[in-house]
């Protein structure tokens, strides 16, 4: 779920890993035994990689690339493509409440809705995967990863600006009989089976089977007064995949592979650091109390979240070697269907969070801002049961042809490709025990087409001189059709005092989500949409209301519906003053105790039976119908020179295109304004070099990069009023506010505002120490900040409740989120041979300096509103330096390596940092890397 839309219900270190000095290469036709391999790589022989879309060794590409090793990303715990994040210096990988967000030196996207599309693309097996959700599951029986830097768009099937990530897995080998099992066990109860069976059905045909089972229990602790409620990140997945390989010739091949993907848990709720922020700026907790905070322990409300993620694919390559050419055609379908549904942890465990959690206004007192410790306001807070839920039903076809040469000197690739993508989307939300009633509900069709046709090509022009020109252009369009609602009702106590509490999502609710049957609430067409509509249109969208659900009871009666239930009286016939809320029945509503004026002295109870009004506020439910179509094109050259055969230099520029959308419609089929496409141009110097140091081989890579990243789009929550402001003088775009919507009403918007400028220099190498020792290493030194930009409305701030500070701030000068100035990534390994078998080790270290979070650098802005910045306090994003270690060893028991143990250790330090945030004015969720986990596994080759 995108940013805007979560903030309006309101992610082993090692480079050279990536890119190790000495590493093996692998065929793509690999038996099973590579789950026996050992931890480093074979001296004297370079990685391999298809960056280019070729194979070639990695020191012989002229750009910037990594590739890690499907058996190192074992060998030190890594699960999934989130555990990226601090493998690779400037990648960036977080799993936003279940979205992969990939960032590549600063350059990415938050937008992870159904408008979005991603600026760092992901291929597995060539095949580009439009939502990336539960993916990660498909890690088993993978031959390497490969991260490619800077715009793809004249190579690969989808162009993306920032770069791409390509998981490759092995294909089937001809002739050979293999299998191979592995267990595993750490703890959090840590367990995974893989297996893998390679057949050789006859000469020319083989088959490959590949599965893992991997389950978990939850990384959180729910430490709360209430028990019984499961918390995030507990997993249970599944994952099989299948491929039959026919080469009846020598010249054509034949691969066609299925997939299925079960991710199962309780998701990703991220920690809600909102409350003990606030303690911290009051002074009622320290700094190190503050630090302390375990963020895994929470207090925990509601429900267990419940996580359920099937995806699955089927994908056909064909490939042909002709005299002079190669041509090769893959085309895909897939299928994902992500459904997680969750109450959020009220906080993280802190000293005094409990008594935060009880406090309100002492309304008896003429003293403002006094409070009290109230055990129903913990209770209530204990009950409530605000939920959301999402799901995203994506069907994807992909299509690439693509005619090539591989060999000298003229190297050439033509390609067209065709990428479509049907999608459902529903977001839906409750708000318990709310004095006023509020709910979303997205419930949207969305189309996507992309055509794009490409060529590059490499000339050598002398035997140590190659030139390369590339050229893309790509046609994208988009559409959408559905329905956006935000409800809001003021709902009357029995003598028309403002307001009484509702209860609404307990437990047993359920939404109707894809089953609704009314889309346009204005069912008898007149044009209009009347209060008795919107109640029918939100009673449409509930599949089932909960056990101690009031708010259709309420509805029932109808706007100004007088109930005849009279106010308790106490036993001496007088109306009861206090308290405010019946201890009986607390569970149907909640009072503040206002009546007639706000904080009135004299406070009525409230009977949950005597609602006597429903008020729905207007401009509430907006028909989506909204459409984008762009073309571009994309282009780089590069020049390379070999100095000798061990020493490249090279030049490069490419630049790449991001397409724009549309927002949601402002009103009800009103305009939704467009945004423009982002564009990014890409300059870098290298040099690559291999030598011996005192007869031992060696590397050492260097680069320069700067990035002119123009026509940055950024989203935020907006009124529909700041909304058409910003698409008139900053869009150029004639809008108005439509006839009946509410200016003030909040809407998510997208906007290009700025330009940035990003640059930097890389610094790699490796080599190897006596003892068969290798140390592998690389740096980053990355500057990123916004160049030019207009002034844009403080998003963190919802316009309809703080409009003081929801307005304009400069963002000029501002450090690009996710952008640590340095990062470094070390490695050392080592096999030992034995007179029976080997035993080998890895250890891989991980450094990032401070980043920031949000375009805002953490600014807060004073009191008295005059533009005076502050730093720290509820709007902290702003992550401290950090380091992490991974470690790994392995034996091979016996020369035949049909035995192997492994142990391994995940996060070693236990850094608890976080790989995304998300700021607004009622939170401060934070989203953490994988915390220390270790474990050992035992595999048998067959």
């Amino acid at each position: 779920m995108h940013l805007h839309r979560r903030m309006l219900l309101a992610s082993v270190a090692s480079v050279v890993l990536a890119q190790p000095a000495f590493a093996q290469e692998q065929a793509s036709q690999a038996p099973a035994e590579q789950a026996q391999e050992p931890l480093n790589e074979t001296e004297g022989e370079s990685i391999i990689v298809t960056a280019d879309r070729r194979e070639q060794s990695l020191q012989d590409f002229a750009g910037t690339a990594f590739a890690i090793s499907g058996e190192d990303l074992k060998a030190l715990g890594v699960q999934n493509v989130t555990d990226l994040q601090n493998q690779i210096p400037g990648l960036s990988v977080a799993n936003n409440q279940g979205n992969i967000e990939v960032y590549i030196r600063g350059i990415g996207s938050s937008n992870n809705t159904e408008l979005g599309d991603p600026a760092a693309a992901f291929h597995f097996d060539g095949v580009n995967i439009p939502r990336p959700s539960g993916i990660g599951s498909a890690f088993h029986d993978i031959q390497r990863v490969e991260v490619n830097v800077g715009p793809q768009g004249t190579l690969r099937g989808r162009n993306a600006t920032a770069g791409s990530i390509n998981a490759i897995s092995f294909r089937p080998g001809l002739g050979i009989f293999d299998a191979a099992v592995e267990a595993e066990y750490g703890n959090y109860d840590q367990r995974s089976v893989r297996a893998v069976l390679n057949l050789p059905v006859t000469d020319t045909v083989a088959v490959r089977f590949s599965g893992l089972y991997q389950a978990n229990d939850s990384y959180y602790s729910n430490v709360g007064p209430v028990q019984g409620i499961g918390v995030a990140e507990a997993q249970d997945n599944l994952s099989g995949r299948a491929q039959i390989l026919w080469k009846p010739t020598d010249r054509l091949t034949i691969l066609v592979a299925g997939d299925y993907i079960a991710e199962n848990g309780t998701g990703y709720t991220g920690t809600n650091y909102a409350l003990p922020l606030g303690a911290l700026e009051d002074g009622d907790i320290t700094q190190e109390e503050f630090d302390n905070i375990d963020p895994r322990e929470v207090i925990a409300r509601g429900i267990t979240p419940q996580l359920n993620t099937d995806h699955w694919g089927i994908r056909t390559t064909i490939e042909y070697e002709g005299d002079g050419f190669n041509v090769e055609y893959t085309g895909s379908y897939r299928d994902a269907v992500y459904d997680y549904e969750a109450t959020t942890p009220l906080s993280p465990a802190f000293p005094g969070a409990l008594d935060r959690l009880s406090e309100r206004d002492n309304i008896f007192t003429p003293e403002p801002g006094d409070v009290i410790n109230d055990p129903i306001i913990l209770a209530e807070n204990l009950d409530n049961f605000s939920r959301f839920r999402i799901i995203s039903d994506s069907r994807s076809q992909f299509h690439e042809l693509r005619i090539f040469n591989s060999d000298g000197p003229f190297i050439w690739s033509l390609g067209g490709v065709y990428i479509k993508e049907e999608q459902r989307s529903f977001l839906g939300s409750t708000g318990d025990r709310g004095l006023f009633f509020q709910g979303i509900e997205f419930n949207t069709r969305t189309d996507t087409e992309s055509y794009g046709i490409y060529g590059d090509a490499t000339y050598e022009v002398a035997d140590n001189f190659r030139v390369t020109a590339g050229l893309r252009y790509t046609d994208d369009s988009k559409e959408r059709t559905g329905v956006a609602a935000r409800y809001g009702l003021a709902l009357g106590g029995g003598s028309f005092e403002c307001c009484g509490g509702v209860r609404v999502g307990t437990e047993g609710f359920e939404f109707a989500a894809f089953d609704r049957t009314i889309i346009n609430p204005d069912t008898n067409g007149d044009g209009t949409i009347s209060n008795a509509e919107i109640f029918a249109f939100h009673a449409n969208g509930i599949a089932q209301n909960g056990a101690r659900d009031n708010l259709g009871a309420i509805l029932a009666n109808g706007p100004q519906g007088i109930f005849a239930t009279p106010f308790p009286e106490g036993g001496d016939g007088t109306i009861l003053t206090t308290p405010c809320i019946d201890t009986v029945s607390f569970d149907f509503f909640s009072c503040q105790g206002f009546t007639n004026g706000p904080f009135a002295p004299d406070v009525f109870p409230i009977n949950p039976g005597a609602f006597t009004y429903a008020v729905p506020f207007g401009g509430q439910i907006f028909q989506q119908d909204g459409e984008f179509a762009d073309d571009f094109v994309d282009w780089r050259l590069r020049a390379e020179f070999d100095i000798t055969p061990d020493n490249l230099i090279y030049a490069l520029v490419a630049n790449g295109h991001k397409s724009g959308g549309f927002n949601d419609n402002l009103g009800d089929n009103g305009v939704a304004p467009t945004y423009g496409t982002e564009n990014v141009v890409l300059y870098e110097i290298g040099s690559k070099n291999t030598f011996d140091i005192g007869g031992r081989r060696a590397y050492l890579n260097a680069s320069l990069f700067y990035n002119d990243y123009s026509d940055q789009v950024f989203t935020g929550l907006l009124s529909v009023e700041t909304a058409v402001e910003i698409a008139n003088e900053l869009l150029g775009q004639v809008v108005e506010v439509p006839e009946g919507t509410n200016a003030a009403l909040v809407v998510s918007f997208s906007f290009n505002a700025a330009d940035s400028r990003i640059y930097g220099a890389q610094v790699e190498g490796g080599f190897e120490l006596p003892g068969n020792i290798d140390f592998d290493f690389t740096a980053l030194y990355l500057e990123a900040e916004i160049e030019d930009a207009e002034d844009i409305p403080d998003f963190r701030f919802q316009p309809d409740v703080d409009s003081g500070n929801a307005v304009f701030r400069p963002i000029a000068g501002n450090r690009l989120p996710r952008t640590p100035k340095w990062q470094l990534n070390a490695k050392l390994s080592q096999v030992i041979e034995l007179p029976r078998g080997q035993l080998d080790w890895v250890a891989s270290l991980g450094y990032r300096s401070s980043q920031f979070h949000t375009i805002f650098n953490s600014l807060e802005f004073d009191d008295d509103n005059n533009g005076t910045p502050v730093t720290g306090g509820r709007l902290l994003d702003r992550i401290d330096g950090y380091a992490t270690l991974d470690i790994g060893a392995g034996w091979t028991i016996d020369d035949e390596r049909k035995y192997r143990i492994e142990v391994y250790g995940n996060n070693v330090t236990n850094q608890q940092e976080e790989a995304a945030i998300i700021i607004t004015q009622f939170d401060n969720t934070r989203f953490f890397i994988r915390p220390r986990t270790y474990g050992a596994r035992i595999a048998v080759k067959f």
